[in-house]
């Protein structure tokens, strides 16, 4: 019997996430026997936004539940309306991405369903029965856990940028489903005064080239090093864990299972020695090249190219080239 496995599509100003369209794309590359279908919780402007965006997810079914209550987001009314969908079909797997709203509604959903939730994982399998092997980190990031549920469905959230996303998803079109959702009983004591929209922030995660740097730079000034190698190579600055506990950058370039996953083409890494926390979040760069002066740093062992060298002086090396 064929598994089917059900993936929450999430959108955001009419646009689907990035971190859905990344489950996708594994699903696909690992799970060849399995119904792939996406479920999308959203309002009939919404639905008409997003509709051409879905038709290129290249998945078997895309379950549509429209109603314009779900115009404004509402934890409890979307936990709700996918729990009742979920109850009345039958999936062995269920993800979702681990952002904000993700994690606003995988534990109501959990708590509905009284499953089993893997949170914020970064890879996925399944084994020969077709249950899902969620793998997170734990221990502080020391150690990478396999979990699997007893509960079906499997429920799991995925982090953002654990997953590549290739540039086409497939060429299948899905068949689209729309369910009229129960809603007697649901309403929403939100009522919107003012609309105000964020400023976008730039995703430098998926950057083709990203300059790193760690504890091995040694000082702030050497740090700085880093930006402008980074402005001169037309790339994305980014930082270890220790680097910014240290205040040599600011959390939001940090690299690590506590930071940013990244999938750059090529990720240049000076002085850092590459602790599994950061080793998760470069796990999809095509390309590593580390400079260190520990020839048997972890990051040495997980680059395409090692060089042993003074960090700075390399990279003062390419400032002046």
């Amino acid at each position: 019997m064929t598994k089917k496995l059900l993936i929450y599509i999430e959108y955001n100003d009419n646009s689907i996430q990035k971190v859905s369209k990344e489950i996708i794309a594994e699903s696909k590359r690992k799970f060849d026997d399995i119904e792939l279908s996406g479920v999308v919780v959203c309002s009939e402007r919404t639905y008409e936004c997003l509709k051409n965006e879905l038709e290129q997810l290249s998945l078997d079914n895309i379950y549509v539940i429209k109603d314009n209550i779900f115009d404004i987001f509402n934890a409890k009314i979307f936990a709700n309306s996918i729990c009742d969908f979920i109850n009345t079909n039958c999936f062995d797997i269920f993800l979702m991405g681990a952002t904000e709203d993700g994690r606003e509604l995988a534990p109501r959903v959990a708590s509905t369903l009284d499953i089993g939730l893997t949170a914020d994982c970064t890879d996925i399998d399944i084994d020969k029965e077709g249950n899902l092997l969620a793998t997170r980190p734990t221990y502080g990031g020391k150690l990478m856990a396999t979990i699997t549920s007893k509960t079906k469905p499997n429920f799991a959230t995925i982090r953002t940028g654990a997953f590549r996303l290739e540039k086409s998803v497939g060429l299948k079109s899905p068949e689209f489903q729309i369910i009229n959702p129960n809603i007697s009983g649901l309403t929403t004591l939100i009522e919107i005064i003012k609309e105000e929209k964020k400023p976008e922030i730039e995703d430098w995660t998926c950057s083709e080239i990203i300059v790193a740097g760690g504890l091995g730079l040694q000082t702030k000034e050497n740090f700085e090093l880093i930006y402008k190698l980074a402005e001169k190579l037309n790339a994305k600055p980014a930082a270890s864990r220790a680097a910014v506990e240290l205040g040599w950058a600011s959390e939001s370039i940090q690299v690590g299972q506590t930071g940013s996953s990244v999938s750059p083409k090529l990720y240049l890494a000076f002085g850092i020695s590459g602790a599994m926390q950061h080793l998760v979040g470069i796990s999809n760069a095509d390309k590593i090249i580390a400079v260190n002066t520990d020839r048997n740093a972890p990051i040495m062992r997980n680059s395409d190219i090692a060089i042993v060298a003074d960090a700075v002086a390399i990279i003062q090396e390419l400032l002046n080239s």
